[in-house]
């Protein structure tokens, strides 16, 4: 898993030591990258590709900045994570929104509308179940937390920034990893149903 992952922490322990300074709330950066998701997707009709290509990698740079600032200046809190799950998701709605108009040459069904209305299905559902694991006692906030999975969310925005950049270049592997992503996104949700029902919490 990225988020906890030496790595992962590594990563976020920098991010927080160089932008701790930074004049506002954690909860304001949270909120900044749903702004420029927004901007992303309007970006993408009026400005072209590359210029929404550039507010999505500042999007997902502020959901990355967010938390480690918060840890870093001892900001961490319960409401903090709430805000920065839900925004997380209009981040991604608004990338999966932009893809539905761009030129994916998808063989299947010749739209890739169905790819992305199964990758979102796969994401929302994945952490939902997290979230309704926990809420319903069938596993403790610790674990639950650390609940593992195939697809976690930081690799599966940036296989979409992927293939956001292969569609911009032309590439037409742009519909292979869409379709891998996907995939993984739908067997991640049905792995953490099987986990959490196999909780002996």
């Amino acid at each position: 898993m990225l988020k906890n992952s030496e790595l992962g922490q590594a990563f976020s322990k920098a991010l927080g030591r160089v932008f701790r300074n930074v004049p506002v709330h954690p909860n304001a950066i949270t909120a900044s990258s749903a702004v420029f998701a927004l901007a992303g997707y309007l970006a993408y009709d009026y400005y072209g590709g590359w210029v929404s290509f550039a507010l999505f990698a500042l999007a997902l740079l502020a959901d990355a900045v967010d938390g480690a600032v918060a840890r870093e200046r001892g900001l961490e809190s319960r409401k903090g994570a709430f805000i920065d799950g839900v925004f997380d998701r209009v981040v991604e709605f608004f990338m999966i929104l932009t893809l539905l108009g761009a030129p994916i040459p998808v063989l299947i069904l010749q739209k890739q509308v169905w790819l992305l209305l199964v990758l979102f299905f796969g994401a929302g559902l994945t952490g939902y179940i997290k979230a309704y694991a926990e809420h319903t006692g069938v596993m403790h906030h610790a674990r639950a937390v650390k609940m593992p999975g195939m697809l976690e969310r930081a690799a599966r925005v940036l296989l979409l920034m992927l293939v956001f950049f292969l569609v911009l270049t032309q590439s037409p592997y742009s519909a292979v990893v869409l379709m891998f992503t996907a995939v993984l996104a739908l067997l991640t949700s049905v792995e953490r149903f099987s986990i959490a029902l196999g909780s002996k919490d």
